[in-house]
């Protein structure tokens, strides 16, 4: 078994409706909506494709297409939301008040690159106002595909997304 189908049984012993996946081409999106066909969940695809011109973009314009033709969501964060988050960062760590790039070091020197990424495409979804009160599995790696999954809980009072369990890591 791969890690796109292990990632389908965990989310239905787990009882999560919500599967979030990172995808830069598009591939690892299309392998898990293959392995998921015939089963309910709700499929979120999160590219980082923000802000680049048309000849940039890395996700294929098929399977975007594909995708959202079979109602999957694929998001890609606003370019604007970050820079405020850069900025707002510099000035709370100034402060000496706890910033989400220090949380994000703590992650990933805890749990691994591919666990960081999930935490912020699942962060991101947040502020993209797509995820509000719900348990929700994220699946990222390090560089390519898929290595990491996660499952998250989300309340709409906090502005990160809490991390329920670890499933898998590199």
């Amino acid at each position: 078994m791969n890690i796109l189908e292990d990632a389908i049984d965990i989310a239905k012993k787990n009882k999560v409706a919500t599967i979030v996946i990172a995808s830069t081409t598009g591939d690892t999106a299309l392998k898990l909506f293959e392995v998921a066909k015939g089963v309910k969940f709700k499929l979120i695809v999160v590219t980082h494709d923000e802000g680049k011109p048309m000849q940039e973009k890395r996700f294929k314009e098929d399977i975007r297409r594909l995708l959202l033709a079979n109602h999957v969501t694929v998001y890609t964060h606003n370019p604007r939301a970050i820079l405020l988050r850069k900025i707002s960062s510099v000035i709370f760590e100034r402060l000496g008040l706890p910033t989400w790039h220090k949380h994000l070091r703590q992650i990933r020197e805890k749990f691994g690159a591919g666990i960081k990424v999930c935490h912020i495409i699942v962060h991101m979804l947040i502020e993209g106002n797509i995820l509000r009160d719900e348990r929700v599995m994220a699946i990222a790696g390090k560089k390519s595909g898929a290595d990491s999954i996660a499952i998250f809980l989300i309340k709409p009072r906090n502005k990160r997304p809490i991390l329920e369990k670890v499933i898998t890591r590199p």
